[in-house]
């Protein structure tokens, strides 16, 4: 079931109309309370992609974090060239309680502009402040601004509360819980355990 706004302002704001720290969203912002979703705002961290030709191994985590470059969103804002991406902090942090997982959806006048924002599921027990991808499919640049509200969060409650090790918040390889300063790709898991055991299964087969 997804959420309405009476659902998702329940979670933010009390009794007394007061915004609860430990929120669905904070900062809450009636405003940007829709019918069925909440628009997030641009924050104030930019991760900028270093504007280099060369291969990545997806394995290696040292090349991973080198292709970034941090740093503030000024109110002046970003000029987003044609076909750049880059990552964007949010102004709002999310907490999911255990039977509600999110979506994260881009909002269509920005779609039809142009300026594409990058799909993203949240887990339940998710928490921290997410960075999202923003990319100029355009031949034109683009300046975004912090402020300004790029996205939007579907909410859904869940049928049944997951199993609690599966829980996001419980587990080991769960990189970005509680994400507060920026954390870039993460490299492939096991991936050379995964390469040795399925050449050694070949290997056994053949034999």
């Amino acid at each position: 079931m997804i959420l309405t706004d009476k659902d998702i302002r329940s979670l933010c704001i009390d009794s007394d109309k007061k915004e609860m720290p430990d929120g669905l969203i904070t900062p809450f912002c009636e405003d940007s309370l829709q019918s069925e979703s909440y628009d997030l705002a641009i924050g104030k961290r930019i991760a900028v992609l270093r504007k280099e030709v060369r291969c990545i191994d997806v394995t290696e985590q040292s090349e991973i974090d080198a292709i970034y470059d941090e740093r503030e969103l000024s109110a002046g804002g970003y000029v987003l060239s044609p076909k750049e991406y880059v990552l964007v902090s949010l102004k709002e942090n999310i907490k999911l309680p255990e039977n509600i997982t999110a979506h994260i959806r881009p909002r269509t006048r920005f779609t039809r502009l142009g300026l594409l924002v990058s799909d993203q599921h949240c887990n339940s027990t998710y928490e921290g402040n997410l960075k999202i991808g923003l990319f100029n499919a355009t031949n034109y640049a683009i300046k975004i601004l912090p402020g300004v509200r790029v996205a939007q969060i579907v909410f859904e409650e869940l049928k049944t509360k997951p199993s609690d090790k599966k829980l996001y918040k419980n587990k080991v390889n769960a990189v970005y819980q509680n994400e507060q300063e920026f954390i870039g790709g993460v490299a492939v898991e096991d991936f050379n355990k995964t390469v040795t055991a399925a050449v050694d299964f070949l290997l056994k087969k053949g034999e």
